[in-house]
């Protein structure tokens, strides 16, 4: 299919690198982890598409997918109380959204999403960001889009690449890469860590008094828990490794790939509201988190007209959070611990029916399972006995892609399947039954249509059904009982046009809008209120509706021979248009967002720098029923300077994020870090 449609960015990006460095990341790209094929379906000609390649990773500095994805129009990151970096795409919130490690479902099975800051950015060839009409072959739980992250494989030959940088509060980062490959077996190996003492919150923070409900002590009502300067609570290390290898001829492939993310991190305090139970509390530690698993990718092309992909997959994640009694953590109440696993697959057949139509085919299925158990310390009759649950997902989908001359049209549909087999918890049992599985299904369909015009340019249209099931988190309530909730649905419409103008000063324009629909969205209504206002028991409820909608624009060119820029605006409107609704607002989701990217390329001395900038206004961080807290008129600058020696060698750099140390909210009490730098090498052989 055609390939018009790819990252500004990454246009920029790779001009300004040397085009040895480009052709050897492309040879390092594992294409078995693309689930859409761009030879076999024109599905990415009728959505909005982002490409992040390895270059514009390097080139903003990136330690993680969390910092690499800030730069795609119309993602924003946050930060969870859990410490947890995650995304909203669109108005979507991260656990609507399908992430994908090579093409496998990348998520803890209670939530239904992981911590971004887990993937290392050292590992990664390219992530795909599809929003819109996403190919049915991804299977369901891809409402607001899909963030595809691709890893790198071993090529022929020897070759590596080691990184060190260090900052500031003991920040410390070293990765270490190492790829072989003879006579069609490759090897690629990664190990990555990271380590800091705190971050630096911004010098114009302004401490304030947090709430604290406190059941156990005799804590104030009111108090200061994080007083400025360096972050309370904020030390982290962690420690990662993959490992790759396969064989691949003219006619087949088959790669095996193992992983091991660990991180143990403190959690910076809520600085508005912290509570203490005989159980459990906001002042917390993750002593373990931990995500590991082994993937098998696997193709075969049987003829001229069909090709059959396989994937199979074993992903486990445990982690552990212990709950203290104050800021001081004098006093330790407990543990709880979550141990889940998730085992599937998936069967992809691409035919090539005719010169003009090409057919795609697939089948996924996955178990999930996730058990959890809470351990007193100060007394056992708080403590909670491990509970179990599982469920299973089945997806059927047929994709067809027809060419007739400049014309693309796609269609798809879909059939989505979730079982609960088993759930247990303290009070469970009312909805289920005996050995009773809740069951819900869906069918899917989309279209869409893609023409080339002669000048160079391209317009698409495209209309899409999508399901998001529900969680084991969304399904269960305070009281422990498991409520029985429809899918969450969305009937989503993407429209856009592109043109490469190739003029200098103006090479690239993207103009895309979309609109989402969105029924039975899940949420909680409060049964009971405690004298403070605050809820005690909440229940789960398909409440309603929601509307997103916007615009992405995207422009790219060179100022000068040695500069170049992409400028990027997106504009979304998120509104909860639910009957029952106690605010039409959704948090982290900015209404306006800019993001400006200068790159200089000085071609006497070899050096390169870059400036990024971003904009944005009007989000709500937080809110409880009476008191709103929006963020407004956010501007941030990063950026970073590179040299290389010994023709590409060896590469000393240097970053700084947040120049002007600008005081804002990440996430509902979470303030953002300040100004911060790194200055590193690389080296290459």
């Amino acid at each position: 299919m055609n390939g018009l449609r790819i990252s500004q960015l990454a246009l920029v990006v790779s001009a300004s690198l040397a085009a040895s460095a480009a052709m050897a990341e492309d040879k390092e790209v594992f294409s078995l982890g693309e689930i859409v094929v761009s030879e076999t379906t024109g599905v990415r000609d009728i959505a909005i598409n982002n490409v992040l390649t390895a270059e514009t990773i390097e080139l903003v500095g990136a330690k993680t997918a969390a910092d690499a994805l800030e730069y795609v129009p119309g993602v924003h990151i946050a930060q969870s109380n859990k410490g947890e970096k995650f995304l909203t795409m669109q108005g979507f919130e991260q656990d609507k959204i399908l992430i994908l490690l090579d093409g496998v479902p990348y998520y803890e099975t209670k939530y239904g999403q992981l911590d971004l800051n887990q993937i290392p950015a050292a590992i990664i060839a390219k992530v795909e960001v599809t929003k819109g009409a996403s190919s049915v072959l991804y299977g369901p739980n891809g409402m607001g889009g899909v963030v595809n992250i691709i890893t790198q494989k071993g090529s022929e030959g020897l070759s590596g690449e080691i990184t060190a940088s260090v900052g500031e509060y003991g920040q410390n980062h070293e990765s270490a890469s190492l790829s072989y490959g003879k006579n069609g077996f490759t090897v690629f190996a990664t190990i990555d860590r990271t380590e800091r003492d705190a971050y630096s919150l911004s010098d114009d923070y302004e401490p304030i008094e947090s709430y604290i409900k406190d059941k156990v002590g005799d804590l104030p009502k009111y108090m200061e828990v994080e007083d400025g300067g360096k972050r309370i609570n904020s030390d982290s290390e962690s420690l990662n490794g993959r490992l790759r290898a396969g064989y691949a001829n003219n006619t087949s492939e088959i790669y095996a790939s193992i992983y091991s993310y660990d991180t143990e991190r403190g959690l910076p305090f809520h600085d508005s509201y912290n509570k203490v139970m005989y159980s459990y509390s906001t002042f917390s530690d993750v002593s373990e988190y931990q995500d590991r698993g082994i993937d098998i990718n696997a193709s075969h092309k049987f003829t001229d007209t069909l090709t059959m992909r396989a994937l199979a997959y074993y992903h486990t994640h445990t982690d552990n959070m212990e709950f203290y009694d104050s800021a001081e953590k004098s006093v330790k109440l407990g543990d709880s611990t979550y141990d889940d696993y998730t085992v599937g697959g998936a069967l992809f057949g691409d035919i090539k029916v005719n010169n003009w139509n090409n057919l795609s085919l697939s089948f996924n299925y996955k178990e999930d399972v996730h058990k959890q158990k809470t351990i007193s310390a100060i007394d056992p009759d708080f403590s909670e006995p491990t509970e179990r649950s599982s469920l299973e997902t089945f997806s059927l989908a047929a994709e067809d892609t027809m060419q007739f001359g400049n014309l693309t049209a796609v269609a798809g549909i879909a059939w989505h399947q979730q079982t609960i087999n088993d759930f247990q918890g303290t009070s469970a049992g009312d909805v289920l039954g005996e050995g009773k599985g809740d069951e819900s299904d869906t069918f899917d369909p989309m279209v869409g249509l893609s023409y080339a015009l002669n000048d160079g340019s391209r317009v698409f249209g495209s209309v899409a059904q999508k399901t998001r099931f529900a969680t084991f988190d969304d399904m269960k309530a305070d009281d422990g009982k498991l409520y029985e909730l429809d899918p969450e649905r969305s009937l989503s419409y993407a429209a856009g046009w592109e043109k490469d103008f190739a003029q200098g000063w103006l090479n690239n324009v993207n103009v895309n809008a979309f609109y989402h629909d969105v029924d039975d969205r899940i949420g909680e209504l409060c049964a009971l209120y405690e004298d403070d206002g605050y809820c005690a028991d909440e229940r789960p409820v398909n409440i309603g509706k929601a509307e997103y909608y916007g615009t992405e624009l995207t422009f790219t060119g060179n100022i000068t021979d040695t500069l170049r820029y992409s400028l990027d605006h997106t504009y979304t409107h998120a509104r909860d248009k639910s009957d029952d609704a106690e605010t039409e607002h959704l948090r982290d989701l900015p209404k306006n967002e800019f993001t400006a990217i200068l790159i200089w390329d000085e071609q006497y001395t070899g050096i390169s720098a870059n400036l990024r900038m971003n904009y944005k206004d009007e989000f709500m961080i937080y809110w409880d029923g009476e008191d709103t807290l929006w963020e407004e008129n956010v501007f941030t600058v990063n950026g970073g300077i590179r040299k290389d020696f010994f023709n590409n060698q060896l590469t000393a750099f240097a970053n700084v994020n947040n120049l002007f140390d600008e005081n804002y909210y990440e996430g509902d009490g979470q303030a953002n870090e300040g100004r911060n730098f790194e200055v590193g090498v690389t080296y290459r052989f």
